[in-house]
């Protein structure tokens, strides 16, 4: 492979869900005055024959499988060729680059894997804003990027009937959890041993997200690992923290936000409750089956030492039908097993003042106590909050 998608175009393609990679934009159909470019701004003609060839191959894929990344892409390239263009950010490959971590997409073309991209971060990286990503990547979920290109594929493949069950954006298999009922790592192969596809979340009422399910990119374990080998033993401080904060399993960026704003230090500004382990299968006893009218459930998450379950409603962020969010007995279900249930929304936690009305009850109920409240922490707090729930409505960082 000759050149190599990085930085955020790399991120950008991992997020981009395999179903609209596959979906071909005709180039016509970009340039029409309908479709005012599908987002690219590209000019009229066709482009002059002293085109660099990466310019052309990359015009045409923006339209294919990089329809997800937004021009300019970054790439890096062989040494002794610098140049970049309206299409194409420039980076050198670095001589010691393990091509290991590189995943071959074709046509003499490159793009990082998620795993190396996360732990070989800038050394200037914000932990928090890092370990959103980290938790996306180890999580069960991904936040596809937003462009005309995309919402196109995704419209055409609605309009084929795509989106109906068992179509290739609502497919048969679905992932519902990420630990099983004894607190490993669910296989996330179907019955043939292939991997789980990707499926979109679609809440109630039918109005379309950017959120999918897709099995994990990587695990908190590989992260770490990896980024000892890239780094040393002694990482450094904003990568450190990030892996700290991070945990595998997260099925939604709410409940990511609300597990991090939860257990992160009180020197970050977080409670410093312990982790707990998300997506939890959890099967119900005969009384409790009956009560929840199913077999079993998934907790959001899972406090095991307190038996503390914490459920994450959100619909914009969570699919009700991807995460059996069934609560007819649900919760009585739960609780006659012994179990402590409590529930957060978005408006209860985006919101300062809401939190802190509800925050002591729910802690108490949960087993957890809380940070002490001094002005020093609350200023923490303040900025850990604005990091995690002002940037919920906008695109993905890496």
């Amino acid at each position: 492979m000759e050149y190599i998608i990085c930085n955020i175009s790399a991120w950008d393609f991992w997020r981009t869900p395999p179903a609209l990679r596959d979906v071909e934009i005709p180039l016509e159909i970009a340039l029409c005055d309908q479709t005012d470019g599908l987002g690219l701004d590209w000019p009229r003609a066709i482009p002059r024959q002293n085109a660099r060839q990466l310019d052309l191959i990359i015009r045409e894929r923006l339209l294919t499988d990089l329809k997800g990344v937004a021009p300019p892409v970054h790439m890096m390239l062989p040494e002794g060729i610098r140049y970049s263009s309206e299409l194409i950010t420039a980076h050198r490959i670095p001589k010691d680059l393990p091509r290991e971590w590189v995943v071959d997409i074709g046509s003499n073309i490159g793009v990082l894997s998620p795993a190396f991209l996360l732990a070989n971060s800038p050394y200037h990286a914000d932990p928090v804003i890092l370990a959103l990503s980290m938790c996306e990547a180890c999580g069960v979920y991904a936040t596809s990027p937003q462009n005309s290109r995309m919402q196109y594929a995704f419209d055409t493949l609605r309009h084929c009937g795509e989106l109906k069950a068992n179509g290739t954006l609502n497919p048969a298999s679905k992932i519902y959890e990420y630990y099983d009922s004894d607190g490993h790592r669910a296989s996330f192969l179907d019955e043939d041993g292939e991997a789980l596809p990707w499926s979109a979340c679609v809440p109630t009422g039918g109005i379309s997200t950017n959120l999918w399910k897709r099995p994990p990119l990587a695990t908190l374990d590989q992260l770490t690992a990896l980024a000892h080998e890239l780094k040393g033993a002694s990482l450094p401080r904003p990568l450190g923290r990030a892996l700290q904060l991070t945990m595998d399993g997260s099925a939604s960026p709410l409940e990511t936000r609300i597990a991090l704003f939860l257990t992160a230090g009180m020197r970050l500004g977080g409670e410093g409750w312990p982790k707990p382990r998300l997506n939890q299968h959890i099967s119900f006893d005969m009384r409790a089956a009956r009560l929840a009218h199913q077999g079993y459930c998934v907790a959001d998450q899972l406090y095991p030492r307190t038996k503390g379950i914490l459920e994450v409603n959100g619909e914009a962020f969570h699919s009700d039908d991807l995460t059996f969010k069934k609560e007819t007995g649900r919760t009585a279900a739960l609780e006659s097993m012994g179990y402590r249930v409590v529930t957060f929304t978005y408006d209860q936690v985006a919101d300062l003042e809401s939190y802190d009305s509800i925050i002591a009850q729910r802690a108490e109920t949960l087993g957890m106590t809380l940070a002490n409240r001094t002005t020093g922490f609350l200023k923490r707090r303040n900025e850990l909050h604005g990091k995690l729930f002002l940037r919920l409505l906008l695109p993905g960082h890496f």
